[in-house]
């Protein structure tokens, strides 16, 4: 008797093992990251002028900057709400109005609607995609 429980146990233990990493939960990936996205302008921002660009659309701490907002329009950052997958986020600017910022990201990829509001009340919309951006190693100091 005590031979079958010892079997038993040792078969109940090897198949909780086993199982274990099948029914473990997969952490849910964070938005919070830098995202390589295409920047596309829709046919009117296009009439005036704009073009497709890469840029790149960081979330991070509660914080959305994009890095061409920031260093080619003083835009700079500001806070972004998060609704399950959804965000949005308005940066301003006191040069050159405001941008709203809405999109959804899932996994890897982000997709969404940039609208530029400039100051002198001209409206550009753009829509964006893109893939999250593979995270830097810290260089080991020599």
């Amino acid at each position: 008797m005590k031979e079958r429980f010892a079997t038993l146990a040792a078969v109940l233990l090897a198949l909780l093992v086993t199982a274990a990493p099948l029914v473990a939960k997969k952490k849910p990936q964070n938005e919070e990251a830098s995202w390589n996205i295409r920047v596309t302008p829709d046919s009117k921002a296009a009439a005036e002028g704009e073009k497709v660009i890469n840029d790149t659309l960081i979330l991070q701490q509660g914080f959305l900057r994009s890095k061409i907002s920031t260093d080619e329009h003083a835009f700079g950052t500001g806070p972004y709400t998060l609704k399950g997958s959804e965000f949005s986020a308005q940066i301003k600017s006191n040069y050159e109005g405001k941008i709203d910022w809405s999109g959804l990201w899932t996994g890897d990829t982000i997709a969404g609607r940039m609208v530029w509001t400039r100051r002198d009340g001209t409206v550009l919309t753009y829509t964006f995609s893109g893939t999250r951006a593979p995270v830097e190693k810290a260089k080991k100091k020599k």
